[in-house]
Formats: structure tokens, sequence, C-alpha cells
């Protein structure tokens, strides 16, 4: 199995029979003795193991003893077989383990009354598992340095143990192998490329390293200091970010998001996220639009929702629905984008038209390629989390083609780069592969798109669009906006979207503009009348992905604007015009 499937275990191997602590238990041939123990509920220790990384043993703390075996084994490098006895718990192997602890507390610092990551932290948890009240060996502590170069979050050497979870995880998990260990013994470090501060490294600060950390050496700088995740209230919802829609858990503490977790095995990505979806929502400093403004002569003035609202059921009255045209975000829920079409009918229009044709492949399937043909899409800027999945492919030994201006990053690791009407070339390297698969995105020429309508049914092929709800919003049959269309007024349900130049202009032209939006940004300067959106995490609701299934999003408790959902606005405006 490759190491990139190991997420999603696939269990289809013959039984075996063990003995573990007198008690008779069953696993697969090919099982870990560890990984027997989890499928029966027998709990062993470990520091290094992570789920879904490859088991490398350096922590020893599940040394367990085999019948037969010389000396204790790690459990979760040692392959278990039928009839084996084991012993996961007794007064030697406690001691061992007591010892192991000691030692990684006396070779650097961990002092847990002033770490970020007391009473959350594995190693923490362990010590007094094991009732480490005092060392017997005497301390260490090199003076490592911090690594405080990232935006995002920061490296503390002092508190790394060396389990080299973040080095694996970079690599198999995520597919970027930026890591790396310097030096040797109890003055070893996890550095950067060759040594390099890490916001001067090919590090995308995807957070996957810092989610998988056992200790305080990896903390981000928003949620340092301000609880323990018990205090903390867990959502589980969906990034909205980009049409991929992964899986995400919000941590949130009184209104206020703190840290957005992938989830391991669930959603589009298997738990693999990007800065985008992870850290930027927790870091915008746009100012908040938190009430209806109203333009009178060269100022604004601030109103309530129901008064905003009969301004503009108001105007609507006056001019006619035919005069007006909604223009809708591609990250509306289908719940808005609902009533958005029930309030325009067939004036409503999608702002950004990079919709690209359904595909009929999932993301993890580029798992299973041996061949990854990128097209039309710079995966490392807009698709990052699609871009490890290419990576961890190209690290897996899949030959990966490039066509045209793909991402740069992803360029480096092609085998083959091709221009855009190098159709014969392209045919000729993809039939020599069993198991292709074409990622193609909004960039894409229209005479590849037809090569690739033409491929033989068994390519897998899988189409990446720009918003996060632009297949939800094509269901509706709701049409992108084309520049020569003219009406008086428009109504722009933007949220989140960053309007381009080019469309804030034609905003412009209208004799009444109407904008919905989360932040106090250009185009609500250009508002004749501008109301109050939700930010995608103080949201409900649902839409369709680029793999063209739906994704639900969960509104964080206690969001901090009391504000209606956009829905719940364009139902009050649907309520006044009859």
């Amino acid at each position: 199995m490759r190491p990139g499937r190991a997420l999603k275990e696939v269990l289809t191997m013959s039984d075996i029979t063990l003995e573990i602590n007198g008690r008779k238990v069953q696993g697969s041939l090919g099982d870990t003795i560890l990984k027997v123990c989890e499928k029966n509920a027998i709990v062993v220790p470990t520091l290094c193991h992570f789920g879904g990384l490859a088991d490398i043993g350096i922590c020893r703390m599940c040394l367990v003893e085999v019948k037969g075996a010389r000396g204790l084994v790690p459990a979760c490098t040692t392959q278990a077989t039928d009839g084996m006895a084991i012993v996961t718990e007794n007064d030697e192997i406690r001691d061992l383990r007591r010892s192991n602890l000691e030692m990684l507390f006396s070779e650097r610092n961990h002092f847990c009354m002033f770490c970020e990551k007391s009473g959350d932290c594995e190693l923490q948890k362990l010590a007094y598992e094991y009732g480490l009240d005092h060392i017997s060996y005497g301390f260490f502590w090199p003076e490592l340095p911090m690594d405080i170069s990232r935006k995002y979050f920061l490296y503390d050497q002092n508190r790394c143990i060396l389990c080299r979870r973040c080095l694996r995880a970079c690599e198999e998990l995520a597919g970027h192998a930026v890591l790396a260990v310097r030096d040797r013994g109890p003055k070893s470090m996890i550095c950067a490329d060759v040594d390099l501060p890490f916001n001067e490294s090919t590090c995308v600060s995807c957070g996957t390293c810092l989610q998988v950390c056992p200790t305080g050496a990896l903390v981000d700088r928003k949620s340092t200091y301000v609880g323990r995740q018990e205090h903390m209230t867990k959502t589980r919802s969906a990034c909205a970010f980009c049409s991929v829609g992964c899986e995400v858990e919000i941590l949130s503490r009184d209104g206020e998001p703190l840290r957005i977790e992938g989830i391991f095995g669930q959603g589009p990505t298997s738990g693999i996220l990007c800065s985008k979806g992870r850290f930027e929502p927790l870091f915008k400093a746009n100012k908040r639009l938190n009430r209806p403004l109203l333009r009178e002569d060269e100022s604004k003035r601030d109103l309530n929702l129901n008064e905003a609202l009969s301004v503009l059921a108001k105007k609507i009255k006056d001019w006619g629905i035919n005069s007006f045209a909604g223009l809708i975000s591609p990250q509306a829920t289908n719940e808005a984008a609902s009533q958005f079409k029930k309030l325009f009918g067939d004036n409503v229009f999608l702002i950004d038209s990079s919709a690209v044709p359904l595909g009929n492949a999932s993301i993890e399937e580029i798992d299973d390629a041996d061949c990854i043909v990128v097209v039309g899409a710079d995966l490392d800027e807009e698709f990052k989390a699609v871009s490890s999945f290419v990576k961890r492919g190209a690290n897996q030994g899949s030959t990966v083609v490039v066509m045209g201006s793909a991402g740069a990053k992803v360029n480096l690791r092609a085998a083959y780069r091709l221009q855009d009407e190098d159709i014969d070339s392209l045919s000729e390297v993809m039939g020599k592969f069993s198991n292709p698969l074409v990622v193609y995105g909004p960039g894409t020429k229209r005479l590849v798109m037809e090569f690739l309508w033409g491929l033989r049914p068994g390519v897998r092929q899988l189409g990446l669009a720009r918003g996060s709800n632009i297949r939800g919003i094509e269901k509706l049959k709701i049409k992108p906006w084309k520049k020569n269309k003219e009406f008086k007024g428009l109504y722009a349900l933007l949220g989140e979207f960053e309007v381009s130049d080019d469309l804030l202009a034609q905003l412009g032209n209208a004799e009444f503009l109407a904008v919905q939006s989360c932040y106090e940004n250009e185009a609500v300067n250009y508002a004749d009348l501008a109301l109050p959106s939700r930010l995608w995490f103080e949201r409900s609701g649902t839409y369709i992905n680029t793999e063209g299934k739906v994704r639900h999003l969960e509104a964080i408790p206690e969001i901090s604007l009391a504000l209606p959902s956009d829905e719940e606005i364009l139902k009050g405006l649907i309520r006044l015009l009859g």
C-alpha cells in the first residue's frame, strides 16, 4: 500500500489470532502489534506514532514483551504473527518507559508550567500517567534557537522531542518534504531545507506539522496562551475558500475562532489543509461591515436592517424587478443562492466565470494514479491542498506532466512540461501509463478541453473550479455575468468575495448599487446601500464541491456579531416585496 493511502486503511488480508495480556484477540495479516492493540482497545503509549505516518520506533515508549523474543520490541514496527503471545504492561516495561520519559525531560526544556501546550501535551500526559515527579538524570538543556520567522506559527527547538512526526507528515501527508534533521545526539534539531529560516525555505505554511506535533515545539500564534482545548468549543464544518471543500474542525471561544484543524481520514483531502483554509481566516485584519449603510450625498449614515431593506424594496418597486439584476458570489451557500434566484429569477448572474466541466474523479484518487497530468490550474496558488496530493504522488513514484502555465512549484517535480498546443505529445505520454489521472482548472484552453473530452472512458479526470460553490450555483441554472449586461439597479451578494477592478468599474456604472459584504471594502464604498454579511465560519448551510459532493457548513456558537444570515436577509426583502 502506498504511504499516502494509509489514512484510509483497506483491510483485505486474512485474520490472525494473538494472545495479548492473556486475552485472545484478532488482527489482520500485515498488522503491527500496535495496530492489533488499537483494534482491540488495548492502550499502548506512544509519542512518535501517528496514524497515517510510517512508523519508525524512535521514541521507545511502545516497547512490549513478546514470548520467545530477545528483549523488548517496539509494538509500532514489529509485525504481528499468528499465535504470538504479548505482554504490554508489567513492572519492567513501566520502569523502562518511565526511564525514557525522564531522559526526554532531562534533554530539553520541558517546564510545563510555562508551556503553552500544558494540558494539551502528549508528553505531559504520559509523565502524569507514569508518575514522573522527579528526574533521576542531570539536566542537559542546551540553548537551542527558536524560529519565529513564519507568519502563523513558530518552532521552539527547546521543546522538541525529535519524534520526527512533523518531518514525516510534511513528506508523507502534505507532500512538501521540506523538513530534515541536522546534527546528532541531544544537539539534533529539525531544520527546513538546508538549514534555512522557515520564511526563506520552501515551507508553504500548510500547518500539517503543527497539527501532528505532540509537544509545545510547534505552536500557532492565534490560539497560544488563550486557554486549553478543553475550554474551547469544537465545531465541525467545511472550508469555503475554494471548491475543494476540506473537512475542518474549528476551535472557538466566546464566539471567536482560534484554531482550524483538518480531520485526518475525513473529507475530500483526508485532513490535509492549506494556509488559506487553516490560517488566513484567523488573521484577516479587514474591517468588518457590521451594520447597514445608506449613501446620502457624499456621506453615509447608519440604518437598522429593517430600514435598509425598506429602502431597497422601495427602489425595486419604483423601478420594477426587471430593472434590477442580482450578482452572486461563487462562495454563497445553496440556501442563499436559492433565495436570490427566487427574488430575481433569470436576472441572477454568477460573478466568477471560471467554471469548468465536472470531472469523474475524486481528489483521493490522485494517490492511485501512475501518471498525473496538470492542465490550466495553478495548484500552488489556488488549490494548495490538491497540490499536496500531486507532490505526494511525485514523491511516491508517479509521473507528473504539467501542461501550459500551471503552478511553478508543481513544475519543479514534473517529468514532462508541455505547451498548451502540444496535444500529440500529451497523448503519447498518457498512452504509456495504465492509470493516468488529469487535473484540469479554469485556465484550460478549449483545444485541450476538447482533447480531454475525447479520452478513453477509463481515464479519470478532476475539474477544479475557483469558487467554493460554483457547482451548486450552476445547478440552479445561474449563468456567468457578462460585461454587456445593462440594468439600472444591481444587488451584489459578495460575502467575503474579493472584487476585481474590472467588476468594480461595472458595479460603479449602475444607477443604484446595493452590496452585501462582510467587509468595508471598495465595493461598499461604491454602494448606495450596503448590507452586512456573515463570514464563512459564522454561516450554516450547504454547497457542492468540485467533486460534485454536498459539503456542510456549521456556524460556530456565540458569533461575535449578531447578524442574520444572507438567506434570512433575502427572505426579509422578499416579504417586503410581497
